[in-house]
């Protein structure tokens, strides 16, 4: 039997002192891939990344720096968007966009569910305490309360503890997703309503809940759905 390939965008490091240069990607997203029989494929924006996204069944885009302002139209004059790192941009955006033009199953955590508003014309707040929002996160962590009912929402509870470790959050959703959890002022989970993206603030990938097992398992469920 064939096993999936899930499609993983990295994340990248740069030592000044040797000049080397690191691919980096946090071991528990490679964990969640492989406990479900599945491979994970690393992706890189160079010059085959078409041949390898072409070989993927479902995407992962996953935490990191901050997106560039420029893909939602705004400056960047109060360096509130830290980090911002080109390559990791265009791969991320490479990622949307061949999932979408080919309905392939994405799931956007942290910086992930960013990307899915700041590549497909919605927005971002580029810090949320700088604009004021409600939004506690004691010890890293909050509840999230369901808003929308969905396939995924139907499996979970109204509210549920997640962790919490970012300080940029969607503000404008993009045609097509809607709401489905929050936290006080923030937007907390999307899901497009007729694509399979999925877009996550918090990281269940190393929050080991039955929650966090519930998302992950959907997803990999969606996948073998449109894989048919």
């Amino acid at each position: 039997m064939n096993k999936l390939i899930i499609g993983i965008s990295p994340r990248f490091s740069h030592d000044y002192n040797s000049d080397y240069h690191y691919v980096r990607i946090n071991i528990d997203y490679l964990n969640q891939v492989i406990h479900r029989d599945a491979i994970p494929f690393i992706l890189y924006d160079g010059p085959n990344i078409d041949a390898a996204l072409q070989m993927c069944d479902g995407f992962i885009i996953i935490g990191g720096d901050d997106i560039n302002p420029k893909f939602y139209n705004e400056n960047n004059d109060n360096n509130l968007s830290k980090g911002i790192e080109e390559i990791t941009d265009s791969i991320d955006q490479k990622i949307l966009n061949y999932a979408i033009s080919h309905h392939i199953p994405t799931l956007g955590i942290c910086r992930g569910i960013q990307a899915m508003a700041a590549f497909m014309n919605g927005s971002l707040y580029q810090d949320i305490y700088f604009a004021n929002l409600n939004h506690p996160q004691e010890n890293k962590k909050h509840y999230v309360t369901k808003v929308s009912n969905t396939k995924l929402t139907s499996l979970l509870p109204e509210s549920f503890l997640v962790n919490s470790y970012h300080h940029q959050s969607v503000k404008d959703l993009p045609d097509g997703f809607i709401t489905t959890f929050v936290n006080q002022d923030v937007i907390e989970a999307i899901e497009h309503q007729t694509l399979p993206l999925i877009g996550i603030q918090w990281h269940p990938e190393r929050f080991y809940t039955n929650e966090s097992k519930i998302i992950f398992d959907y997803f990999f469920d969606l996948i073998k759905e449109y894989k048919k």
